[in-house]
């Protein structure tokens, strides 16, 4: 509680500083460092367009809306809209906007207008923490459609537990929703696989259509890159395959040269290189592969998801990556077909447009009034039938319980859906 009242003072004292002094009086001035240990910009995608459909987008922590009037339900929009990230932190951002016009052309949430407001993290765990403090003590927002990112994730998940918010994110690693304990933050939600999900249908791919030997490279100072490692080593040494120590390799962000890295695995003429890395990143290192002659597969996290294959601008066809969505599925398609000129990683509009539905039917449910109804509501989430496939909560875990995926390959730059796993 002390956490909590000094956090609001210390907002309410910086609002209230910077109207006298003529300054924005959304703006604070608290921080914190990244709880995973990892690198403060998140690191990943290349920034991409800023310009957006709907919702105000606020830079940092600079609030500049008027909070929700009484006809009104105001949610907040953390993601990256600038920075490294961006491409994910927009898509998101736009999926959720469209979810928000659609439902307010339907009457809104219980005969009230759901207005939506992004934050931007710019990749930054300081920024992050500062625009979350800013939207639940100034803004008072009802709950925040929360990033993509990890690392950002992992930055907030301390704060949230002094607020009745409910963050509902995309983080996929387990310690952005589950304390060392292997409790659940109050907050903090996941609505799509988690890694361990995600890393087990990748290597059981990977198996099934017989890749023997491998070897990997992965961020170990990106949360998103290391909690994708064990869960696929451990599948391979299930279905009895060892992966030589010497061939896993981890780089930081200081690391770019990625022939050097790579050079002691393609020498070692293995079938496959596992890379669960940012897209950025990812493209930097296929094109280091190619370069160095490897004709292997490279398999891929979500990031291998369009736009890499433009981003690349080669030959695609020996990645493999996975993905939330069916593109042959015809809802799914059409859909696509509206928005793939707005957006740039169109699974993750998905993610976003899915986050808010699931938000509308949960505050219609339990209502704003009583903050542990609502985030009980949102932890016990069943059959829902979202654009991402039917999601079911877990509440111990605040993520997914067996929700599938579907893992895809280029034919030269053309995406193609390969198969859908069940999730585990």
């Amino acid at each position: 509680m002390k956490k909590k009242l000094l956090a609001v003072t210390l907002a309410l004292a910086m609002a209230f500083g910077m109207a006298a002094c003529g300054g924005d009086p959304g703006k604070t001035d608290s921080g914190t460092t990244d709880q995973s240990g990892a690198d403060n910009n998140a690191g990943g995608e290349d920034a991409g367009d800023v310009g957006q459909d709907g919702g105000a987008s606020v830079s940092g922590t600079e609030a500049k809306e008027p909070a929700a009037g009484d006809g009104e339900i105001l949610i907040g929009c953390l993601q990256d809209i600038t920075g490294s990230t961006s491409a994910l932190g927009i898509s998101v951002q736009t999926g959720a906007q469209d979810a928000v016009d659609e439902i307010n052309a339907n009457g809104g949430v219980n005969g009230k207008t759901l207005v939506m407001k992004t934050y931007d993290t710019k990749g930054d765990v300081t920024e992050a923490v500062n625009a979350y403090i800013t939207a639940v003590t100034v803004d008072n927002v009802s709950i925040i459609v929360g990033p993509p990112v990890a690392n950002i994730a992992n930055a907030i998940k301390e704060t949230s537990e002094d607020y009745d918010v409910p963050v509902m994110g995309l983080a996929m690693d387990p310690a952005c929703q589950l304390k060392e304990d292997g409790t659940a933050y109050k907050n903090m939600f996941c609505f799509q696989p988690n890694a361990d999900t995600q890393g087990d249908i990748m290597a059981s791919f990977a198996v099934k259509n017989g890749l023997k030997t491998y070897g990997v490279l992965y961020n170990q100072e990106n949360s998103y890159s290391v909690s994708l490692l064990n869960p696929f080593l451990d599948t391979l040494k299930d279905q009895g395959i060892t992966v030589d120590e010497s061939l896993i390799v981890a780089y930081g962000a200081a690391d770019t040269d990625y022939k050097t890295l790579l050079q002691p695995i393609v020498s070692a003429g293995v079938d496959a290189i596992y890379c669960p890395n940012y897209t950025q990143q990812l493209v930097a290192i296929c094109t280091a592969a190619s370069e160095l002659g490897f004709e292997g597969k490279i398999i891929n996290g979500l990031d291998a998801a369009p736009p890499f294959n433009t981003t690349f601008g080669g030959d695609c066809s020996n990645i493999y990556y996975i993905n939330n969505i069916d593109v042959n599925d015809g809802k799914t398609s059409e859909m696509v077909a509206r928005i793939e000129d707005k957006v740039s990683a169109v699974n993750k509009y998905f993610l976003g447009y899915d986050i808010v539905m699931i938000a509308k039917d949960c505050m219609e449910k339990a209502g704003l009034a009583d903050a542990d109804a609502l985030r009980d509501t949102i932890a016990n989430v069943k059959d829902f039938e979202g654009l991402t496939g039917k999601i079911t909560m877990d509440p111990a875990s605040h993520m997914p319980a067996g929700m599938g995926m579907f893992m895809y390959t280029y034919d030269n730059q053309t995406p193609v859906m390969l198969e859908e796993y069940a999730g585990n």
